[in-house]
């Protein structure tokens, strides 16, 4: 849970975002569609009204945020692949450590 830790997250939802992993892959991980249909959302485009200056900064925070965000679980997600790939190879290895265990007191 240093993962959870290092990238200021809650343990629970470290927790959760790996088992969706695991479930589902990375479709898993991404939020399914909610809100308005397209068809409303083209119609409030359309009748927007140009951001003002502190809307603007905090559009360009937000999408810096976002990015940042975007990164964070990409590491994650690669942090939780190489932890995989480590305890697929350790129960091969003691897979492996039993199995000539074993031969060895056949042959005794």
């Amino acid at each position: 849970m240093s993962v959870a830790i290092s990238a200021n997250l809650e343990t629970a939802t470290l927790c959760s975002w790996v088992n969706k992993y695991k479930r589902y892959g990375y479709d898993g991980l991404v939020n399914k569609r909610k809100g308005k249909k397209q068809e409303q959302v083209s119609k409030s485009i359309q009748e927007t009204k140009p951001l003002s200056e502190s809307e603007r900064d905090e559009l360009i925070r937000l999408r810096r945020e976002n990015k940042f965000i975007k990164t964070q679980i990409e590491v994650i997600k690669k942090e939780i692949a190489l932890r995989e790939e480590k305890e697929a190879a350790l129960l091969k290895a003691k897979k492996q450590q039993s199995s000539k265990t074993s031969v060895k007191k056949d042959t005794n």
